[in-house]
Parts: C-alpha cells; structure tokens; sequence
C-alpha cells in the first residue's frame, strides 16, 4: 500500500514538472496557459506568466503584487470579458521578443504586452504591462501625413 502511494506521488509530480516545463517551451505556449487561466482568474495569470522568471519572482514581489492589484482594480471597469486577439509580434534576434495582445471587454478593449527573453534553452518573461490606449494609436496611424511616410 505505501509503496502504491509513494508511485502514485512520484508520478503526479513527474506529470506537473513535465507540464510546466512544456508550457514554457514557446513563447505561444506561455501565451496560451496565461489566457487559458486568465479566463479564471486575472491574479493567477499574472502569477504564473511572472513566475517564468526565477528573477522577477525572487526580486520584484512587491512589483508583482502591485500590478495585480491595479489590474484587478481597472478590470473592474471595463466589463465582462470576450477573449483575446492578437495585435503584434517583434522580435530582435531570435531570442528577445514582444507580443502584443488586444484584450476584449465590454466597454472597451486593453491591450497586454510581454516582453519574452530566452537566454539559454527556454522563454521567460521579461516584462508584462498593460493599457488602453489602443484608440489612440488607431487613431495615429490613420493620419494622412504618417500614410504619406509609408507611400516614399
């Protein structure tokens, strides 16, 4: 019986390692598991896209803990949520890389953006930050004179 149990445990924990490690295998991935949590629960999607990084979540906690606590609070005005699209992908080199994200609210859409890096052999989070300022920009790259840049 004790011997089932410790197998058991041994395997559960082998399953949970060899999960987490593959959602970390491509920046989509970790994109995929944020939205997929982010669905139930804001806080915990930040936790885990933060927590890719072994140095934001030794050395920025209290980073962290402030911007779930503004993005809980701003959530709370935009209404219910309808999904994500995405907007953008730059990268510099093949291992730094941004992702832009329209989010899709009730009253309005926000947009996340995260900051990959892969300094060895697996993705982590540089960086996560988010705003609205989505109209304006729409409103900025439909201005004749920056169409007229784009024409030369």
């Amino acid at each position: 019986m004790n011997r089932k149990i410790k197998l058991l445990t041994l395997l559960i924990v082998t399953v949970l390692s060899t999960n987490i490690l593959k959602a970390q295998t491509t920046t989509e991935e970790i994109t995929t598991e944020f939205f997929k949590t982010y669905e139930k629960s804001p806080q915990k999607a930040v936790d885990y896209v933060f927590g890719t990084n072994k140095w934001m979540m030794d050395r920025n906690k209290d980073g962290i803990e402030n911007v779930k606590t503004q993005l809980t609070s701003f959530l709370g005005l935009v209404g219910d949520y309808y999904g994500y699209e995405k907007i953008t992908e730059k990268s510099v080199g093949e291992s730094y890389k941004l992702v832009s994200y329209m989010i899709k609210y009730d009253r309005q859409p926000v947009r996340f953006t995260f900051v990959f890096y892969k300094p060895k052999d697996k993705w982590q989070v540089q960086n996560f930050q988010y705003d609205d300022n989505l109209d304006d920009e729409l409103e900025e790259s439909g201005k004749v004179y920056r169409l007229k840049k784009n024409w030369k």
